[in-house]
């Protein structure tokens, strides 16, 4: 299938010049050149920065006022009533959209993918046929296309203003033979007395600051780029990933939070790109209503769970493995284990945040075969000492499962009754330990770090009990400076944190695969998530780990 080029093409009105192709994800308009692929006069009241177009991998764009103040406007299929832009729009080829005003300078979107209407469109984008100045190597492409460039840039500065736009209206009458009409002759008649230029003119100056100054006004609460603040953040230019998050994740501490970690930032970033790689891999969490995330959901929400909380922690159940009763985990001490639930919890985890649970213990093929029990025992009661557990159980009820396991492993465990696989019981057992009220090790809800550091809470259960004995966390430090504080191991440190950046990578991620997916056709399962994230914010999160610029 031939590549789609984008062009933008001005209105008739402005003389219908087309600029393009645009191969970038993202193109701006503004007043500063240094920063704009299209550059437009300052005098219109084009923001240096004005306005953004990010092109989707489906042909369809988000449309986006970059600067607060910034005034934009859609029109759907390229004309009819204009609707102000206030947050991150989608639109589409044939769409256009005008900048200050409604009737500022208006721009069309054009999508060609057929090769001789893409070669047609790159030869209307260089402006009136203006010949090049003298000394020109017309031969050499890279003059040629620095003529072709200033050009571009030039007409949109010179046919964007009101003089320009008259000469522009002028040329294209003349050439359509429309000056000729009764209505622009009386009109041209009125023009030359003197009357209609001047009295028309300062009527529409008057009418263009009047409509400026209130949309001005409107503008005061507007969100900034892509919808990514929250009316208090006075910055402006392009979001951060901590902005993202911020928005996605639906908490501001999140922001001051990958600000402050570096560590967990890493870990996050690196989960976010396997996350949005792997889209299939992920597809059964906002497909499947009954899977384990939403019983696990529901069960905290259920328990009064704050909504910022039960938005990143639900999360945790929406591993590759959470379907399976077992799974292989690598523990804090780096070896590998069995994990069980939907949480894919350890025993020690489990066992030092107080669940009743039976012990078990990853065997090979060799010996979950052999059916030697007191191997079998010798196992499990590893599992038991390495948690400082006494258990007794009887030797009718070790079994084994491997068939879901990887390399041909499998799990010797003691039959029975196991929170870890009763996601109420395994949902109280959490609250109880990290939860909203657990403020003894934790900071306060609502506190810097507080939605974090019971994230690196849950993971650091599973370290042995003198260490996990020293952790502990506040709002005055991020969790991985605390964790080093503490004086943890690296290993045990690095453990935790990648843990909890893989919850944090899962919540903002896939719902933002919910959104993106063509088979759900825009319908977002409202069981899924209360609030369905911001198409401009997860663009830009998901355009950030495709281009590495996390």
């Amino acid at each position: 299938m031939a590549k789609s080029q984008t062009f933008l093409q001005l209105a008739p009105e402005f003389g219908g010049t087309k600029f393009g192709p645009f191969d970038q994800v993202e193109i701006r308009l503004g007043s500063d050149p240094s920063n704009s692929d299209i550059t437009l006069p300052e005098t219109l009241g084009v923001a240096p920065q004005h306005v953004k177009l990010l092109k989707q991998q489906d042909d369809s764009f988000i449309l986006a006022p970059v600067e607060r103040t910034a005034a934009v406007y859609q029109f759907r299929g390229g004309s009819g009533r204009a609707k102000q832009v206030m947050a991150p729009t989608a639109i589409v080829s044939g769409d256009g959209f005008s900048m200050v005003t409604p009737e500022g300078p208006r721009f069309v979107v054009l999508v060609e993918k057929d090769p001789r209407s893409v070669a047609r469109a790159i030869a209307e984008s260089e402006g009136p046929k203006f010949g090049m100045p003298a000394g020109f190597n017309t031969g050499n492409r890279f003059t040629r296309g620095l003529w072709n460039e200033v050009k571009r840039r030039g007409f949109a500065a010179v046919f964007t203003t009101r003089l320009g736009n008259m000469f522009m209206r002028g040329s294209m009458m003349v050439r359509s033979g429309a000056i000729f009409s009764p209505i622009y002759v009386v009109s041209g008649l009125l023009f030359l007395s003197g009357w209609l230029f001047v009295g028309g003119s300062s009527c529409s100056l008057y009418s263009m600051a009047k409509q400026r100054n209130q949309v001005s006004d409107r503008l005061q609460t507007c969100q900034d780029s892509l919808g990514v603040a929250n009316g208090d953040d006075e910055s402006s230019g392009d979001p951060t990933v901590a902005d993202l998050t911020k928005v996605v994740l639906e908490d501001p501490e999140w922001k001051q939070t990958i600000d402050a970690d570096k560590d967990l930032y890493v870990a996050y970033a690196r989960a976010l790109r396997e996350v949005f790689a792997s889209p299939d891999k992920y597809k059964w969490v906002y497909s499947r209503k009954g899977s384990p995330y939403t019983q696990f959901k529901g069960a905290l929400t259920n328990l009064g769970a704050p909504d910022a909380l039960t938005r990143t922690l639900a999360f945790a159940a929406a591993g590759p493995n959470a379907d399976r009763p077992f799974a292989i985990v690598k523990d804090s001490e780096g070896a590998e284990v069995c994990g069980r639930g939907p949480l894919a919890l350890t025993y020690r985890q489990a066992y030092q945040m107080g669940m009743s649970i039976q012990p078990d213990g990853l065997a090979d093929r060799a010996l979950a075969e052999s059916q030697d029990l007191q191997a079998m025992r010798n196992l499990l009661d590893a599992t038991t000492k390495s948690a400082g557990a006494t258990v007794e159980y009887r030797d009718d009820l070790v079994k084994t499962v491997g068939a879901e396991l990887q390399g041909g492993m499998a799990c010797v465990y003691v039959d029975g009754e196991d929170d870890r696989t009763d996601v109420p019981k395994l949902t109280k057992a959490l609250m109880t330990n990290i939860g909203a009220s657990a403020t003894k090790k934790l900071p306060r809800e609502g506190e810097a770090y507080w939605i974090s550091a019971r994230l690196v809470m849950l993971q650091a259960f599973d370290m042995k009990e003198h260490e996990l004995g020293v952790v502990s966390f506040d709002s005055a430090r991020s969790p991985s400076v605390q964790l080093e504080a503490k004086e943890v191991m690296k290993e045990r440190r690095e453990f935790a944190i990648e843990a909890a950046g893989r919850i944090m990578a899962r919540a903002a991620a896939i719902p933002c695969l919910a959104r993106f997916d063509p088979d759900k056709k825009n319908q977002f399962p409202d069981w899924f998530l209360k609030n369905e994230p911001r198409i401009g914010s997860c663009a830009i999160l998901k355009a950030y780990v495709e281009y590495d610029k996390l």
